[in-house]
Protein backbone atom coordinates (compact mmCIF):
# COMPACT_ATOMS: atom_id res chain seq x y z
CA UNK A 1 0.00 0.00 0.00
CA UNK A 2 0.85 3.46 -0.74
CA UNK A 3 2.71 5.60 2.20
CA UNK A 4 -0.10 8.53 1.98
CA UNK A 5 1.73 10.75 4.35
CA UNK A 6 4.76 10.70 1.82
CA UNK A 7 2.59 10.90 -1.13
CA UNK A 8 0.50 14.33 0.62
CA UNK A 9 3.37 15.72 2.04
CA UNK A 10 2.87 14.97 5.81
CA UNK A 11 5.03 14.44 8.27
CA UNK A 12 2.48 12.41 9.87
CA UNK A 13 -1.36 11.30 9.88
CA UNK A 14 -3.37 14.43 11.63
CA UNK A 15 -6.20 12.44 11.71
CA UNK A 16 -5.06 9.34 13.27
CA UNK A 17 -6.89 8.47 16.77
CA UNK A 18 -4.94 10.06 19.86
CA UNK A 19 -3.73 13.40 17.76
CA UNK A 20 -4.46 16.48 19.97
CA UNK A 21 -7.89 17.78 19.06
CA UNK A 22 -8.02 20.81 17.53
CA UNK A 23 -9.59 24.12 18.97
CA UNK A 24 -12.00 25.44 16.25
CA UNK A 25 -14.05 28.07 17.00
CA UNK A 26 -17.05 26.63 15.63
CA UNK A 27 -20.75 28.12 15.83
CA UNK A 28 -21.28 25.32 18.84
CA UNK A 29 -18.25 26.10 20.88
CA UNK A 30 -19.25 29.78 20.73
CA UNK A 31 -22.81 29.38 21.43
CA UNK A 32 -21.90 26.57 24.24
CA UNK A 33 -19.23 28.96 25.87
CA UNK A 34 -21.63 31.89 25.76
CA UNK A 35 -24.29 30.32 27.91
CA UNK A 36 -21.38 28.69 30.14
CA UNK A 37 -20.12 31.96 30.98
CA UNK A 38 -23.52 33.20 32.32
CA UNK A 39 -24.22 30.02 34.09
CA UNK A 40 -20.75 30.79 35.89
CA UNK A 41 -21.99 34.43 36.97
CA UNK A 42 -25.53 33.44 37.64
CA UNK A 43 -24.93 29.56 39.05
CA UNK A 44 -27.18 27.17 39.16
CA UNK A 45 -27.80 23.68 36.21
CA UNK A 46 -27.16 24.06 32.86
CA UNK A 47 -28.13 21.05 30.65
CA UNK A 48 -26.04 20.54 27.17
CA UNK A 49 -26.98 18.00 24.75
CA UNK A 50 -26.22 16.38 21.47
CA UNK A 51 -25.03 13.36 19.77
CA UNK A 52 -21.96 11.46 20.33
CA UNK A 53 -18.68 12.89 18.73
CA UNK A 54 -20.60 16.73 18.26
CA UNK A 55 -18.17 18.34 20.85
CA UNK A 56 -19.74 18.74 24.33
CA UNK A 57 -16.84 16.76 26.19
CA UNK A 58 -14.36 19.18 24.51
CA UNK A 59 -16.49 22.43 25.32
CA UNK A 60 -15.99 21.04 28.74
CA UNK A 61 -13.14 20.82 28.83
CA UNK A 62 -11.88 23.95 27.15
CA UNK A 63 -14.56 26.52 30.01
CA UNK A 64 -12.75 24.61 32.91
CA UNK A 65 -9.94 25.64 31.54
CA UNK A 66 -11.25 29.16 32.05
CA UNK A 67 -11.90 28.87 35.61
CA UNK A 68 -9.53 30.36 38.29
CA UNK A 69 -8.56 27.26 40.28
CA UNK A 70 -8.74 30.17 43.13
CA UNK A 71 -12.54 30.79 42.93
CA UNK A 72 -13.61 27.64 41.49
CA UNK A 73 -13.50 23.70 42.17
CA UNK A 74 -13.91 21.51 39.45
CA UNK A 75 -15.14 18.04 39.64
CA UNK A 76 -15.55 16.08 36.47
CA UNK A 77 -17.76 12.98 36.90
CA UNK A 78 -18.55 10.36 33.61
CA UNK A 79 -21.83 8.60 34.58
CA UNK A 80 -21.67 5.92 32.32
CA UNK A 81 -19.78 3.06 34.95
CA UNK A 82 -21.01 4.56 38.13
CA UNK A 83 -23.84 3.38 40.30
CA UNK A 84 -25.78 5.36 42.68
CA UNK A 85 -23.03 4.37 45.55
CA UNK A 86 -20.44 4.66 43.53
CA UNK A 87 -21.72 8.13 42.29
CA UNK A 88 -21.72 9.17 46.13
CA UNK A 89 -18.23 7.56 46.94
CA UNK A 90 -16.62 9.71 43.93
CA UNK A 91 -18.04 12.63 44.88
CA UNK A 92 -16.77 12.16 48.12
CA UNK A 93 -13.24 11.37 46.81
CA UNK A 94 -13.14 14.42 44.71
CA UNK A 95 -13.71 16.48 47.09
CA UNK A 96 -11.28 15.41 49.41
CA UNK A 97 -13.72 13.67 51.88
CA UNK A 98 -14.10 10.64 54.01
CA UNK A 99 -15.64 7.70 52.26
CA UNK A 100 -18.39 6.17 54.30
CA UNK A 101 -20.32 2.95 53.50
CA UNK A 102 -23.51 4.19 53.88
CA UNK A 103 -25.19 6.73 51.31
CA UNK A 104 -26.85 8.99 53.84
CA UNK A 105 -23.81 9.27 55.61
CA UNK A 106 -21.59 10.36 52.26
CA UNK A 107 -25.11 12.51 51.26
CA UNK A 108 -24.61 14.23 54.22
CA UNK A 109 -20.72 15.01 54.16
CA UNK A 110 -21.12 16.27 50.83
CA UNK A 111 -24.34 18.83 51.64
CA UNK A 112 -22.06 20.11 54.40
CA UNK A 113 -18.91 20.19 53.06
CA UNK A 114 -20.42 22.51 49.63
CA UNK A 115 -22.04 24.99 51.82
CA UNK A 116 -18.95 24.91 53.86
CA UNK A 117 -16.58 25.68 50.69
CA UNK A 118 -19.16 28.64 49.51
CA UNK A 119 -19.45 29.95 52.67
CA UNK A 120 -16.08 29.85 54.04
CA UNK A 121 -13.92 29.81 51.73
CA UNK A 122 -16.04 31.40 48.69
CA UNK A 123 -14.92 28.82 46.40
CA UNK A 124 -17.20 27.44 44.19
CA UNK A 125 -17.96 23.90 42.95
CA UNK A 126 -18.49 23.14 39.31
CA UNK A 127 -19.77 19.54 38.91
CA UNK A 128 -20.04 18.36 35.90
CA UNK A 129 -21.66 14.93 35.16
CA UNK A 130 -20.94 13.43 31.62
CA UNK A 131 -22.71 11.28 29.90
CA UNK A 132 -25.82 11.89 32.77
CA UNK A 133 -28.31 9.83 30.43
CA UNK A 134 -27.06 6.99 32.44
CA UNK A 135 -27.95 8.60 35.99
CA UNK A 136 -30.15 6.59 37.95
CA UNK A 137 -33.50 8.27 38.93
CA UNK A 138 -32.75 8.21 42.62
CA UNK A 139 -29.31 10.09 41.73
CA UNK A 140 -31.68 12.94 39.61
CA UNK A 141 -34.12 13.07 42.69
CA UNK A 142 -31.25 13.74 45.13
CA UNK A 143 -29.46 16.12 43.37
CA UNK A 144 -31.40 19.50 44.50
CA UNK A 145 -31.01 18.72 47.98
CA UNK A 146 -27.38 16.99 47.65
CA UNK A 147 -26.29 20.45 45.67
CA UNK A 148 -28.08 22.95 48.26
CA UNK A 149 -30.44 24.13 45.09
CA UNK A 150 -32.87 24.27 47.92
CA UNK A 151 -31.57 26.30 50.75
CA UNK A 152 -32.23 29.74 49.41
CA UNK A 153 -33.23 31.70 45.95
CA UNK A 154 -29.45 31.48 45.24
CA UNK A 155 -27.41 28.84 44.03
CA UNK A 156 -24.50 27.41 45.94
CA UNK A 157 -22.87 25.62 43.07
CA UNK A 158 -22.58 25.31 39.70
CA UNK A 159 -24.28 21.68 38.06
CA UNK A 160 -23.39 21.02 34.56
CA UNK A 161 -25.24 18.21 33.02
CA UNK A 162 -24.23 17.02 29.55
CA UNK A 163 -25.50 13.82 27.50
CA UNK A 164 -26.83 12.29 24.79
CA UNK A 165 -30.64 14.09 23.95
CA UNK A 166 -31.81 11.39 25.64
CA UNK A 167 -30.95 13.33 28.42
CA UNK A 168 -33.38 15.84 26.98
CA UNK A 169 -36.49 13.06 27.38
CA UNK A 170 -35.46 11.65 30.97
CA UNK A 171 -35.22 15.39 32.54
CA UNK A 172 -38.79 16.04 30.67
CA UNK A 173 -40.47 13.51 32.94
CA UNK A 174 -42.60 14.53 35.73
CA UNK A 175 -40.85 12.91 38.70
CA UNK A 176 -37.92 15.06 37.61
CA UNK A 177 -40.26 18.55 37.46
CA UNK A 178 -38.28 20.14 40.41
CA UNK A 179 -35.02 19.42 38.79
CA UNK A 180 -36.16 20.73 35.13
CA UNK A 181 -37.33 24.01 37.21
CA UNK A 182 -33.86 24.70 38.23
CA UNK A 183 -32.25 24.58 34.69
CA UNK A 184 -30.86 28.00 33.68
CA UNK A 185 -29.43 27.34 30.85
CA UNK A 186 -29.68 24.58 28.39
CA UNK A 187 -28.41 24.13 24.82
CA UNK A 188 -27.65 21.08 22.48
CA UNK A 189 -25.02 20.94 20.21
CA UNK A 190 -25.17 20.04 16.69
CA UNK A 191 -21.80 19.39 15.45
CA UNK A 192 -19.87 20.55 12.47
CA UNK A 193 -20.78 22.83 9.59
CA UNK A 194 -19.37 22.88 6.09
CA UNK A 195 -17.01 25.97 7.13
CA UNK A 196 -16.29 24.52 10.12
CA UNK A 197 -14.87 21.51 8.72
CA UNK A 198 -12.68 23.30 6.16
CA UNK A 199 -11.24 25.35 8.57
CA UNK A 200 -10.52 21.76 10.95
CA UNK A 201 -9.06 20.00 7.72
CA UNK A 202 -7.01 23.11 6.55
CA UNK A 203 -5.37 23.79 10.56
CA UNK A 204 -5.02 19.82 10.94
CA UNK A 205 -2.73 19.63 7.66
CA UNK A 206 -0.81 22.73 8.29
CA UNK A 207 -0.24 20.87 11.71
CA UNK A 208 1.55 18.01 9.63
CA UNK A 209 3.38 19.90 7.64
CA UNK A 210 1.02 20.37 4.48
CA UNK A 211 -0.05 23.95 4.17
CA UNK A 212 -1.61 23.38 0.17
CA UNK A 213 -5.17 23.16 0.10
CA UNK A 214 -5.63 19.16 -0.24
CA UNK A 215 -9.95 19.06 -0.17
CA UNK A 216 -11.91 20.11 -3.23
CA UNK A 217 -14.56 22.61 -2.13
CA UNK A 218 -17.59 20.64 -3.85
CA UNK A 219 -15.91 17.78 -1.29
CA UNK A 220 -16.69 19.29 1.55
CA UNK A 221 -20.83 18.90 1.42
CA UNK A 222 -19.91 14.64 1.02
CA UNK A 223 -17.52 15.12 4.06
CA UNK A 224 -20.45 16.50 6.02
CA UNK A 225 -23.29 14.65 5.00
CA UNK A 226 -20.88 11.77 6.32
CA UNK A 227 -19.51 12.58 8.73
CA UNK A 228 -22.99 14.39 10.35
CA UNK A 229 -21.03 16.83 12.25
CA UNK A 230 -19.06 15.03 14.12
CA UNK A 231 -15.50 14.99 14.37
CA UNK A 232 -14.63 11.77 15.40
CA UNK A 233 -16.15 10.57 12.39
CA UNK A 234 -14.87 13.12 10.20
CA UNK A 235 -10.84 12.06 11.27
CA UNK A 236 -11.74 8.64 10.67
CA UNK A 237 -13.35 9.41 7.28
CA UNK A 238 -10.60 11.81 6.41
CA UNK A 239 -7.87 8.72 7.36
CA UNK A 240 -9.42 6.89 4.92
CA UNK A 241 -9.87 9.35 1.85
CA UNK A 242 -6.13 9.52 2.12
CA UNK A 243 -5.77 6.27 1.34
CA UNK A 244 -7.84 6.04 -1.00
CA UNK A 245 -6.84 9.28 -2.81
CA UNK A 246 -3.26 8.07 -2.88
CA UNK A 247 -3.63 4.55 -3.95
CA UNK A 248 -5.90 6.42 -7.37
CA UNK A 249 -3.01 8.57 -7.41
CA UNK A 250 -5.32 11.23 -6.87
CA UNK A 251 -3.61 14.72 -5.73
CA UNK A 252 -6.51 16.02 -4.29
CA UNK A 253 -9.47 15.04 -1.93
CA UNK A 254 -12.14 15.35 -4.52
CA UNK A 255 -16.02 13.93 -4.31
CA UNK A 256 -15.25 10.75 -5.56
CA UNK A 257 -12.75 9.91 -2.90
CA UNK A 258 -15.10 11.20 -0.72
CA UNK A 259 -17.94 8.62 -1.24
CA UNK A 260 -15.33 6.07 -1.84
CA UNK A 261 -13.53 6.03 1.64
CA UNK A 262 -17.32 6.47 2.89
CA UNK A 263 -18.34 3.40 1.27
CA UNK A 264 -15.15 1.43 2.68
CA UNK A 265 -16.27 2.32 6.68
CA UNK A 266 -19.68 1.29 5.54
Amino acid sequence: MKDFKIYYGLEFNPFEKGQPDIPVETSDYREAMGRLNYLKDVRGIGLFTGRSGTGKSFIMKKFSETLNPGLYKVIYMPMSTLSTIEFYRELSNQLGLEIYHKKIDNFRNIQAHIKKMVDEKRIVPVIILDEAQFLKTDILNDLIMLLNFNFDSSSYIILILTGTPVLNHTINRAVHEALKQRIVIQYETTGMNEKDIETYISIKLKKAGRNEPLVMPEALTALLNACQGSSRKLNNLMTHCLIVGAAANRMIIDNDTVMEAADEIG
